[in-house]
């Protein structure tokens, strides 16, 4: 169920969990430092990957077959008696030479996580800690103890990654670099002690009871007769407990969360009035990780007959693994995260990519094996100094990224035309913990009149639940030599945040090519 916001509520109020947004956005930027470079998981590594639901292990035809099937470098400038010849219905055939530049990025929200920043965000602490006094208040109290059990579940969290590339081709090798970032965050310790009023129970009923809700229908629906007994223990009055059920339905509290919920409230009034109890003392932790390298790989794809071709890459990889803790209660955490790029452990080290291509008539078919020998990165373990002088140890392990295997299928009924579904062999892991991805693609491009290139697919993890299928579409402008592609992809499930709807999943990409 969707929840109504107060739009009325400032935006630029980054306490509570606005200082997640905050952590996301500097580890976005630091992905785009250019002595930085990362990466994990599978990457859109080119805008007409991205416009094809990010099926392009078959059909690529530019310097992005470093990253989607080295193999395809075999089928570049190809000839018959002398002459450009494309042995299969691609265009590859006619290219000698070219350069490719482009950058893309995008996030992911797991669970209802945006919904939870966008509830905490938008309660005034300071108001709050001082008892519960008007009708806002309340619904803020139920608001935050809601989002703090959302925030708290495993698999809630926040991911965002970022790559650029520079691609240089000629004949049937490649050299380039290229960067892939990711990083995330997640609430790693939730402070159940500290979320008591400065004021005293007594107090709190007295002015809940004074509280009018509109449309309350006066009953109690969603605590169970356990659970109005443990808050009436606590402390609350009967009226206090039926608004509270009344504000927690209008909220949105799930039957599954409402036990956790009601625990909290106990803590409520368990540490209301206790003197250094209260919200401006809670410790709730949000742990910042990030990880990625920079790759430089040289390429070569041989056609081992006119219809199959193996290629691979041989790269130098320099990775760092990052990470960071901040307190989301504390709107001093800006500064905290301006160090996350402090923390790290850097690692050099090499990859082994292997592709296989080949075709039949108007179909083709591939396969894509990154990283065979299991490259891996140190991780580190470093004492921080929290906003509250209290001192965490940052734990970062090391990182080995397994190897990844993805297969694939194109129709070509011409040459202007091309279907393609990609599948991920293998589960993929991201920084987000126990978060997995294996994503299954479908695109579509139509060169019209070979000056503009349409492109649109959709693909789904089929690896987790929480974001359903996600819709791709991109162009491209041809100019003889140059060409230009950009592309976007939407998730049919969005969240609300500050009154406006989002896709829980989002990306963007552009690439600027140069074709001889």
């Amino acid at each position: 169920m969707k929840k109504q916001r107060n739009a009325e509520q400032p935006f630029n109020r980054f306490c509570g969990a606005g200082s997640i947004i905050k952590a996301s956005l500097l580890l976005l930027s630091i992905a785009l430092l250019p002595s930085l470079s990362f990466a994990l998981d599978n990457f859109f590594a080119s805008p007409r990957a991205m416009g094809m639901g990010g099926a392009n292990v078959v059909s690529v035809n530019n310097a992005s077959a470093q990253y989607y099937n080295p193999a395809a470098f075999a089928f570049f400038n190809t000839e018959d008696e002398g002459e450009k010849t494309n042995l299969d219905m691609s265009s590859r055939g006619d290219k000698l030479w070219g350069v490719d530049i482009g950058v893309a990025g995008g996030y992911r929200l797991h669970d209802d996580f945006g919904q939870y920043i966008d509830d905490l965000a938008d309660i005034d602490l300071d108001d709050l800690s001082a008892g519960v006094s008007s009708e806002d208040d309340l619904r803020n109290l139920v608001s935050l103890v809601g989002a703090l059990v959302g925030v708290d579940k495993p698999g809630t969290g926040v991911t965002t990654d970022v790559n650029g590339s520079v691609g240089i081709r000629a004949d049937h090798y490649a050299i380039g670099i290229r960067t892939y970032a990711q990083s995330s965050a997640r609430v790693l310790n939730l402070d159940r002690s500290n979320l008591g009023f400065d004021v005293d129970m007594a107090t709190v009923n007295s002015d809940i009871s004074g509280v009018t809700l509109e449309g309350n229908d006066s009953q109690v629906l969603l605590f169970s007769a356990a659970q109005q007994a443990q808050l009436t223990t606590a402390g609350f009055s009967s009226d206090a407990i039926q608004k509270l059920d009344f504000a927690a339905r209008e909220y949105g509290v799930s039957s599954s969360d409402i036990q956790e919920v009601v625990s909290l409230l106990e803590t409520v009034a368990t540490e209301s009035g206790a003197g250094g109890s209260d919200l401006d003392d809670n410790t709730t932790t949000v742990s910042l990780t990030g990880f990625g390298y920079a790759e430089v790989p040289i390429s070569y794809g041989y056609a081992i007959n006119d219809h199959f071709a193996i290629g691979g890459n041989l790269k130098f990889m320099k990775g760092r693994v990052y990470g960071n803790q901040i307190l989301v209660f504390d709107d001093d955490s800006g500064d905290l995260l301006a160090e996350t790029d402090e923390h790290f452990e850097e690692t050099s080290t090499f990859g082994i990519d292997i592709g296989l291509l080949g075709w039949y008539k108007n179909f083709s078919f591939g396969l894509m094996g990154r990283n065979l020998n299991s490259p891996e990165f140190d991780g580190f373990s470093k004492d921080v100094t929290l906003s509250n002088g209290a001192t965490r140890t940052i734990t970062a392990a090391d990182v080995r990224i397994d190897p990844q295997f993805t297969a694939g299928v194109a129709y070509l009924p011409w040459d202007t035309l091309t279907i393609e579904m990609n599948y991920d062999l293998t589960k993929n892991e991201t920084t987000l913990v126990g978060y997995d991805t294996q994503n299954l693609s479908l695109g579509v491009e139509w060169n019209a009149f070979e000056v503009l290139a349409l492109r649109a697919g959709i693909y789904k993890n089929l690896a987790e639940s929480d974001v359903g299928i996600v819709y791709t579409a991109g162009l491209g402008l041809n100019l003889w030599a140059m060409r230009f592609d950009i592309a976007g992809t939407m998730s049919a499930d969005s969240y609300e945040y500050d009154g406006e709807d989002y896709p829980q999943e989002s990306r963007v990409a552009a690439m600027l090519s140069f074709d001889f």
